[in-house]
């Protein structure tokens, strides 16, 4: 009985894994699955952008073909046609590419190519009467970013073909008058499809197709039959009207992908996208889903094996399990492996961005520091301002936890308030003055001074509204408000308002609601030519949720906007801002101005870095300190020093060519023959992702500083690692000057005050010699000196007098 039951329990747990793992199984497969639409999504997205970007390089020869022609036109000069083909005979650099002109002013579409027709050399006429092509463009005045007819055959050579049009104004040749004509620049199809060589590595059999608004094929996928893809679609995805028409719709207006049946009844994949600077032309990309999702099956393959071990692990021996164990470790190695790459290149961004931040920051500190000018000190305010800004944003982007993690995190310091706004109004002021807009504040001065709250994620918030409100003004006035309330139910909280009105172009009501998709931009054809990704009001919006707010927007097409939010901000200091330019004025002359906080003249550091900027950065902040620094520029020269000369401190450079502060560091331990058995070594490193300090202090350092380096950090680093017998307390240095100052002004007012009076210098001198330790000896050389000095005395103890009667 014993053994039937350990044999049913044994059925069970292996059942109940099972069933787990072909849960799992399936979980990661549809996991997968969604993952390769999305990359294939992806792919079709990068595919419209080199479509596009080709088109618009093809109509922009085109263009300057035309250009030149009406350009002579213009000038009193027309070109005749023979002369207009001969300028584009020479002007064409690729054989396969011709250009035709013809009338187009009495219908005949009748004219003259830059190539013969490929049955008789010595034609080079060319008719499009009979090719119908142009019905869907106004020829006679064609307009836009791109002009292009659909793929026909090239009359001429028989090759499939489009062709980019223009309009020209050339010379009859017979009546002397001037005649309106279409230039065509004919470019092959398959110059086009050469682009999507790209694609044949991942999705081998994917094909391309693009289709106009009414579906009509310019580029045609092999497998897709009938002449029309939404026909194609409906003749083989049976569906209700309704559902037609959305599945139409969304091809019209999104970017996405579907599933589908193709013509074997197989289930396939399309994605499509709209072609950024064509009206009403769309990419269609068509794939096997089988094909897309190929890698389903390894899942199983491999989880299979493991269902297999697992059995085998309850039934047999622990040698199975053991031989299993091992093979877990390998993919755990690989896995391993992916994960330091990762680690590897979030390192090196941060080096690469982090290291001019350094520099950036560290001279603007030495600015603030010397500087006496008042202008200069403003804009050194501002950039060390946008610095740390920027560099918040970089420590949030290389944090690898986070990004891991997908978190996002809302930290509430102390912040003043015409800090922030100070701060906002300098981001977007010049791009406001270069586009000759109005940028109006209107603060409420009851604003209270300190307040509490994420001032970095407020900015981002508001800077990316003003952004906004500023591209797309092009005349007018920006108005920024802010005003507050107190809270009822928090006393010690206000609720700030923030508004920004705008002249702009507006939003119209059927878009609001994709205003905060993340890459949409809305009417992409009207405002491609103003910058941006489309995350900007996304990100404003995330934030502004999980700060308990969230954007009102309100508009009027044509007109203008306004975005509006209420934030619940605590309460820090209640004293209000008032004039918002006098506590601008009074924040700046506040301004802590830096005082270092020791001196070690007897200390001697050595820091090492390849580059030159940064060693001049930590010597400048460290000037004041009076400290000896020597420099490196290398691994090896850094060794060669740590050999000879004893050092207090080390700081090492990680990241540097030939041998870096790692390797470095490891040959340093190895060193016998240095003074600096016990000198502690600091890694200065611009690598700020998670658990590099676990990776530092493993390879031998004593602590880290990352770069940009702030200088309070470095100064209570050095404080704790020099010996506090060469460290002297700037504030006590202070104190003992001004007690020995005081000391001698009391020792000068406790002696009695002798004045002598003698033309005789060398009399004077032996007088000051024989009674200086016993009297406060004055000496001066005429009676008029001894009466100014008695006049300056009497006015001194007349000024103490009333100063002690007073207190």
């Amino acid at each position: 009985m014993k053994k039937r039951y350990i044999i049913i329990i044994n059925i069970l747990i292996v059942g109940l894994i099972l069933f787990i793992i072909f849960k799992y199984a399936n979980d990661r497969a549809e996991e997968s699955n969604r993952t390769s639409v999305a990359s294939f999504e992806k792919m079709t997205t990068t595919t419209e952008q080199i479509i596009s970007n080709y088109l618009e390089d093809e109509q922009h020869l085109c263009d300057i073909w035309s250009n030149y022609i009406n350009r002579s036109a213009e000038a009193g000069t027309p070109m005749t046609v023979e002369e207009a083909i001969s300028y584009i005979r020479k002007a064409k650099i690729s054989p396969e590419i011709s250009g035709h002109l013809i009338y187009i002013d009495d219908g005949s579409m009748a004219g003259i190519s830059t190539t013969a027709s490929s049955t008789d050399a010595s034609d080079y006429s060319v008719n499009y009467s009979h090719i119908n092509i142009f019905e869907n463009l106004e020829i006679s005045n064609v307009d836009g970013v791109v002009n292009l007819t659909r793929a026909y055959t090239n009359p001429l050579s028989g090759v499939q073909s489009i062709a980019f049009l223009n309009n020209v104004k050339v010379v009859d040749d017979e009546t002397g008058t001037m005649r309106e004509g279409l230039l065509l620049r004919v470019v092959p199809v398959s110059r086009l499809e050469h682009k999507l060589v790209f694609l044949k590595g991942e999705y081998e059999n994917v094909e391309i197709s693009l289709i106009d608004w009414d579906g009509d094929y310019m580029i045609h996928g092999k497998s897709l039959k009938n002449s029309n893809f939404f026909e194609y679609f409906k003749s083989y995805n049976p569906m209700s009207t309704q559902e037609y028409n959305k599945v139409v719709d969304s091809i019209r207006n999104d970017i996405g992908s579907m599933h589908i049946r193709n013509s074997k009844g197989e289930d396939s994949v399309i994605a499509y996208a709209p072609l950024s600077n064509l009206d009403y032309w769309f990419l269609v990309a068509y794939i096997p889903a089988k094909e897309l999702m190929a890698n389903r099956s390894i899942d199983w393959i491999l989880l299979g094996i493991v269902s297999l071990g697992l059995v085998v692990l309850l039934h047999f021996n622990l040698a199975i399990l053991l031989k299993f164990n091992r093979k877990l470790s390998v993919a755990a190695e690989a896995a391993n492996q992916a994960n330091e790459a990762k680690s590897y290149f979030l390192s090196t961004m941060s080096h690469d961005i982090r290291t001019p931040m350094n520099a950036i920051l560290g001279m603007n500190e030495m600015i603030l520091r010397d500087s006496k000018d008042k202008g200069i000190l403003t804009y050194s305010e501002n950039i060390r301002t946008a610095g740390n800004t920027l560099l918040g944003i970089i420590n949030d982007i290389l944090d690898f936890s986070k990004i891991e993690a997908g978190k996002m995190e809302i930290i509430n310091v102390e912040y003043n308030f015409t800090s922030l706004l100070n701060d906002l109004v300098n981001m977007v002021q010049r791009k406001a003055d270069e586009k000759g807009l109005s940028l109006r504040l209107e603060v409420d001065p009851n604003i209270p001074t300190l307040l509490q709250g994420d001032e970095i994620r407020i900015k981002q918030v508001i800077t990316n509204i003003l952004s906004n409100a500023v591209k797309y003004t092009k005349e007018g006035e920006v108005v920024f408000s802010i005003a507050c309330s107190k809270c009822e139910a928090a006393t010690d909280y206000v609720n700030l308002h923030v508004s920004v009105k705008d002249t702009g172009v507006g939003i119209k009501t059927e878009d609001l609601d994709r205003l905060f998709k993340a890459f949409e931009r809305i009417e992409e054809k009207n405002n491609r030519n103003i910058e941006g990704t489309g995350l900007g009001m996304a990100i404003a919006q995330s934030f502004l949720n999980m700060m308990g707010s969230k954007l009102q927007v309100e508009s009027e097409y044509g007109k203008g906007s306004e975005i509006s939010f209420e934030l619940k901000q605590k309460v820090v200091k209640w004293e209000p801002i008032g004039e918002f330019a006098s506590a601008v004025k009074q924040l700046m002359n506040n301004r802590e101005l830096y005082r270092v906080k020791f001196a070690a003249p007897k200390a001697r550091i050595l820091v090492v870095d390849d580059n030159e900027i940064n060693l001049k950065v930590f010597v400048s902040l460290l000037g004041d300190t009076k400290m000896q620094i020597d420099t490196a520029d290398s691994g090896d020269a850094c060794i060669a020093l740590f050999k000879r000369n004893f050092y207090d401190v080390i700081f090492l450079d990680h990241m540097m060519p030939d041998k870096d502060g790692i390797e470095t560091i490891k040959e340093m331990k190895e060193c016998s023959d240095t003074p600096n058995q016990k000198t502690p070594v600091i890694c200065l490193t611009a690598n700020a992702i998670s658990g590099m300090r676990e990776t530092y202090i493993n390879a031998g350092f004593d602590d880290y500083l990352t770069k940009p380096i702030d200088t309070n950090k470095l100064e209570n680093m050095l404080l704790t690692y020099l010996p506090q017998d060469l460290v002297t307390n700037v504030e006590n240095m202070a104190a003992e000057e001004k007690q020995e100052k005081s000391k001698e002004k009391s020792k000068d007012e406790n002696l009695h005050s002798i004045l002598v009076v003698s033309e005789n210098v060398g009399f004077l001198k032996k007088i000051r010699a024989r009674l200086t330790d016993k009297y406060n000896v004055v000496l001066v050389k005429s009676e008029e000196q001894a009466m100014s000095y008695l006049q300056k005395q009497e006015a001194i103890e007349t000024t103490d007098t009333e100063r002690r009667e007073h207190e």
